[in-house]
């Protein structure tokens, strides 16, 4: 069996779901949000400490003035507030407002609804196969990354 380029697979699976997942929620929300602002959102949502723009950059592997790009978007759709740090006064933390948690939500349904869809036809034993492999994958390549940057 010939080598296919696994990064080309993946990327390409990842496209066709994204570009799915966009199309329903444009459909069925009011806040038209890009995927990387619903991860952002869902990440801070999650976070049970104060969470700042450092901390986002980091989780999201990007970099901080791209995150402030999407913390000013989702604070001026009032998804998230911020509110200065009471420890570090340089530092802003950030909350996902109720209306936040409430857009969380609608994504949230569109994408399990979305994961059946995918899912339907393949057995519990096919799942924990496919996790097994990119729980597998993920490990090595952080653990490459790790590595590389020692």
């Amino acid at each position: 069996m010939r080598r296919k380029p696994l990064g080309m697979i993946v990327g390409g699976m990842m496209s066709a779901m994204f570009r799915e997942l966009k199309r329903r929620t444009s459909e069925r929300t009011d806040s038209k949000l890009t995927i990387d602002q619903v991860g952002l959102l869902y990440a801070i949502s999650q976070n049970d400490r104060d969470v700042t723009q450092q901390d986002m950059a980091e989780l999201m592997l990007k970099d901080k003035s791209s995150i402030l790009r999407m913390i000013d978007s989702l604070e001026n759709k009032e998804l998230v507030r911020r509110a200065v740090d009471r420890e570090d006064r340089r530092k802003n933390q950030i909350f996902v407002t109720k209306k936040g948690e409430r857009t969380i939500e609608q994504y949230l349904q569109i994408e399990f609804e979305l994961m059946d869809e995918l899912l339907d036809g393949l057995s519990a034993d096919d799942l924990d196969a496919f996790y097994r492999v990119v729980n597998h994958i993920r490990t090595r390549a952080e653990g490459a990354l790790f590595c590389a940057n020692s």
